[in-house]
């Protein structure tokens, strides 16, 4: 048992077990009663957040991994598969570059260096049904994967830039983590096979309105998003929920394997 230390006004005699106090029976008891409420508190408090974690499956935070560590476990565990090789999928992997809001390499020479793309298997099949929907409305038409997997350790780097700024409602927070760090989302586009990429309304990782699915009819009608342009945000969609992907409500370009309670439920993340 812990006992407090001696405050002025109390005297306390060592080598011996009897101990003289100044303060009164009262004094003494309410003082022990507020370090014991402070502590059955305390106590509570941790227990209800761990428990709280647990029962959403929210993880608590880590420690940030290395590109190196996340690229050696992604290739040794065989629930993942590289789609660079698909037919019909194109690879411009943003964040393997400084095309992006970040305007930095986040993976740098250890992920995407050798145009590897890695996605979980389960996402990766419902991938190659939207290759055939696409092929079936469009044929020579290919995707374009901007991004896929994507290590946690990446998405703290995100998270770290936009936390205290508006944008922040586009990046997850890493602390329950992305569908992108569970390898079951893809950031993707189209390519016409003859003008690159293809007209969107906005570039990726535009944060803005303007890139929401829910306001494309409001922007049409003002004229800031063409008929040309909300035609291949539609092409792009019917293939991908087709093949049983979600759109994302406020990203034209992000789509999950999975509602993402089921994701963080059901599989493993990234780190």
């Amino acid at each position: 048992m812990l006992f407090p230390s001696p405050l002025k006004g109390e005297s306390r005699v060592r080598g011996s077990e009897k101990i003289v106090e100044s303060l009164s029976p009262s004094s003494r008891f309410t003082r022990e009663m507020a370090l014991y409420l402070t502590l059955v508190l305390f106590v509570s408090f941790t227990s209800a957040v761990l428990a709280g974690s647990l029962e959403k499956n929210i993880p608590v935070p880590v420690a940030h991994f290395s590109l190196a560590d996340s690229m050696k476990a992604i290739e040794k565990n065989k629930d993942f598969v590289d789609i660079s090789t698909y037919p019909g999928v194109l690879i411009d992997l943003r964040y393997a570059s400084v095309n992006n809001f970040m305007g930095i390499n986040m993976y740098g020479p250890i992920y995407g260096s050798g145009r590897k793309v890695f996605l979980h298997k389960d996402a990766a099949v419902k991938l190659k049904k939207a290759i055939k929907l696409l092929k079936k409305e469009k044929r020579g038409w290919s995707f374009l994967v901007f991004d896929a997997l994507r290590p946690r350790s990446v998405q703290w780097m995100m998270w770290d830039k936009v936390k205290d700024t508006p944008q922040r409602k586009y990046v997850a927070n890493p602390v329950i983590g992305s569908p992108h760090n569970y390898g079951m989302a893809l950031d993707i586009g189209l390519t016409d096979g003859k003008n690159g990429e293809l007209d969107f309304g906005t570039g990726f990782d535009s944060f803005t309105p303007l890139a929401e699915p829910k306001w494309e009819k409001k922007y049409l009608k003002m004229g800031k998003l063409t008929k040309k342009q909300v035609a291949n945000r539609l092409i792009l969609r019917r293939a991908m929920t087709g093949a049983g992907f979600i759109q994302l409500s406020h990203e034209w370009w992000h789509y999950n394997a999975l509602p993402e309670p089921e994701i963080r439920k059901e599989y493993t993340i990234v780190e």
